[in-house]
């Protein structure tokens, strides 16, 4: 009789003593794909979420001027600056479904109240949709002569929403004032970007700030599309915002890892010891196999055939539930409603995951079964 036989009617025969080892595995794998299938979920939302609500890509010329968010920028009469047309040209690139936000800006001087003032023009809902955690007095600018102000230059205008501010002779009106931030945002004050380049002369764009979804393209691809599509600019990665989103989702990660780990631990534990009692239990069985000719790998062949067995369906049950586990808990726990779709890849890991733990667990116990001494059987003759 063949072996793998053997092993099939062995499996069938004695259905009870391996349905404990059949739950030691599923447990163990099911917990394993339900946490890599939800960390997954959250980790593409999270960074997703994280990409979208910030800048982490900045297009600028490469001459310097004006320092905006710790990048230096020229300002009219200093350096070249970017045609409007390539907000185009970077939204347009090859992975620009990984472009999350594009919001262009214009940066200048101009004559208020007797000073001479930064003033910054830009796509207001693009930087509103950017900067998500602006907080203002006021209702949110829309028209071409509405103004937004930061909180300490505001202070200094003695500006309130809804006055009148004139900005180089022409008349705009306080939609908002920001509140204060701590950054070169409280000092500006911003306006539509084509009436800031009227009013400053300026003849394109300072710079452009860009969100990107990182998820699914690394963000030195995305980087590299833009230089290609842009030539004659630069295109920097804000390390801090890329620096933070590694580290939220790292964390995440480390502990979806740690958590992995202990739980194939346990279900390592579990069938190494419902082996060993199993082996144990067929002591007859094994001696009179080994007195009938069957020598010590044929022993190790079966017993190891029976847990790869098991493991492959176990492997199949826990991919099943765990997916449908992950469906369930990822809105109940995150209030988001992700889409998590099948996964070949992950139903093959989760077949070999619980076959190879079946198998570390179980080599130990088979071996010693396989060393059994013949003789043992003549108890039972």
């Amino acid at each position: 009789m063949r072996l793998e036989s053997l092993a099939c009617k062995n499996l069938i025969r004695c259905r009870r003593r391996n349905s404990f080892l059949l739950l030691g595995m599923v447990l163990a794998a099911t917990t394993v794909v339900t946490l890599y299938t939800f960390t997954r979920a959250v980790n593409t939302e999270l960074a997703n979420t994280f990409d979208a609500i910030g800048p982490n890509i900045i297009v600028y010329p490469g001459h310097q001027g004006f320092s905006y968010g710790g990048v230096v920028l020229p300002v009219k009469g200093e350096g070249e600056f970017l045609p409007n047309e390539a907000v185009i040209a970077v939204k347009n690139i090859r992975q620009q479904d990984n472009i999350a936000r594009v919001a262009p800006k214009a940066l200048g001087l101009a004559e208020i109240k007797g000073k001479r003032l930064a003033v910054v023009g830009v796509d207001f809902p693009a930087e509103f949709a950017l900067k998500k955690w602006w907080r203002y007095q006021g209702r949110r600018p829309e028209g071409k002569d509405d103004a937004l102000l930061g909180g300490k230059v505001a202070r200094e205008l003695e500006k309130a929403p809804g006055d009148l501010l004139a900005v180089n002779g022409r008349m705009l009106k306080v939609a908002a004032v920001l509140e204060e931030q701590g950054t070169e945002e409280d000092g500006l004050i911003f306006m539509n970007l084509f009436t800031a380049q009227e009013l400053t002369g300026i003849p394109g764009l300072s710079f452009i700030e860009v969100a990107a979804y990182c998820t699914t393209c690394p963000i030195e691809t995305i980087m590299a599309q833009i230089r290609t599509a842009l030539p004659e600019t630069r295109v920097t990665a804000l390390a801090e915002a890329v620096k933070a989103r590694e580290a939220v989702i790292g964390r995440l990660n480390t502990f979806t890892y740690g958590v992995g780990a202990v739980i194939l631990v346990l279900g390592g534990l579990i069938v190494f010891f419902s082996t060993t009692a199993q082996v144990r239990q067929r002591v007859r069985e094994i001696g009179l196999l080994r007195a009938a000719g069957y020598r010590r790998r044929h022993i190790l062949e079966i017993i190891l055939t029976e847990v790869l067995l098991l493991g492959l369906v176990g492997g199949g049950i826990s991919y099943f539930l765990g997916i449908n586990l992950a469906r369930s808990l990822v809105p109940a726990l995150t209030g988001m409603d992700l889409v998590i779709t099948e996964d070949y890849l992950l139903a093959g890991t989760s077949l070999l995951l619980a076959a190879g733990t079946g198998l570390a667990a179980a080599f130990y116990p088979a071996l010693r079964a396989s060393r059994l001494n013949p003789a043992l059987a003549l108890r039972y003759l």
